[in-house]
């Protein structure tokens, strides 16, 4: 079972750098590297060029992380069929990177419209959101943790997860148009911030405005990221992982404004876009991790559960 559970943390972290990667193929310029799929030019390995070796590279990581899902639902078969949410969200992850895949095919294909792109984004934090939530669960069912898990005070940490879920649905609304802007070429529709052009509102400007829907989207953000802090924060003396969930929350969220921030003011450099979008994919992840811990409840528990009411009626 410990193969089973570093096979699933390693692609939870090669899946945060592969967004990260893809990030940086189109802060880069080099989505269209290669112009034909699953080939480049052709070949399978790139001609010389930067552009055409950027593309190759993450399409090369995506294929790691591909073969990592698929082992990973190998091997929760192998040990966790007892624990079917184990194992059925590992499978679910399976056609879920088949889909990424595919959405990656037709960004090549159709050469980069920013509705595919930003959907194939949202993709792969849902392949990111399944693996976190494996590697939760099998740790939480193994029996070295099984006691700590136990001790999770279930009437509080459902509201983590409620506000972590909640955070994590609306982020997912402003993943999908900063995605969208990326390519669409929307990014550079404002030259300040927080402004738009010396303006809160945006013109008529169909760019202005999803630039702006974007920003209003993020900043409305924070209405669920600071409640989950202060009540993560204050369950930190009953739950050993609330304090650094809420630490992480403030913090990456904070960072992931700023970020944007200095994206416009400095005319979107690869090296602010880049960590812009995996920061972004760390803070899914601690949302994600959030929710999983607030809601799963391991198998031996709902065992020890069962046999409290049948033991009092005896």
């Amino acid at each position: 079972m410990k193969n089973a559970q570093r096979t699933a943390l390693a692609t939870v972290i090669l899946t945060i750098f592969l967004i990260a990667l893809g990030a940086y193929v189109r802060a880069s310029h080099s989505g269209l590297g290669c112009p034909d799929w699953p080939t480049c030019h052709g070949g399978v390995v790139p001609p010389n060029g930067r552009h055409p070796i950027i593309e190759t590279s993450h399409r090369y990581v995506g294929t790691i992380v591909g073969v990592l899902v698929i082992a990973t639902a190998f091997l929760a078969w192998r040990h966790y069929r007892r624990t079917p949410f184990v194992l059925w969200t590992a499978l679910a992850a399976v056609p879920l990177v088949g889909i990424q895949g595919i959405l990656g095919a037709i960004t090549v294909v159709r050469e980069l419209p920013p509705e595919i792109v930003a959907t194939h984004l949202l993709f792969a934090m849902l392949v990111l959101s399944c693996e976190i939530t494996v590697v939760v669960a099998m740790y939480l069912e193994d029996p070295d943790h099984l006691p700590w898990a136990r001790s999770f005070p279930r009437a509080d940490t459902r509201r983590i997860g409620a506000l972590a879920l909640a955070s994590t649905v609306w982020f997912a609304g402003v993943l999908w148009i900063g995605g969208y802007l990326a390519e669409s070429g929307g990014s550079m529709a404002c030259s300040g911030w927080p402004t738009c052009n010396g303006s809160v509102l945006p013109s008529g400007d169909h760019h202005e405005i999803a630039h702006m829907i974007h920003r209003y989207l993020a900043g409305i953000l924070i209405v669920f990221v600071i409640p989950l802090v202060v009540v993560a924060w204050r369950r930190r003396g009953e739950l050993s992982w609330a304090a650094p969930i809420a630490v992480a929350a403030g913090v990456l969220y904070a960072v992931q404004v700023l970020l944007g921030a200095l994206d416009v003011w400095y005319t979107f450099p690869a090296a602010v876009t880049v960590s812009h979008t995996a920061v972004a994919a760390c803070l899914w992840a601690v949302l994600s991790t959030a929710v999983s811990l607030s809601f799963y409840l391991p198998v031996g528990e709902g065992r020890v559960a069962a046999r409290v009411p049948a033991a009092a009626s005896a």
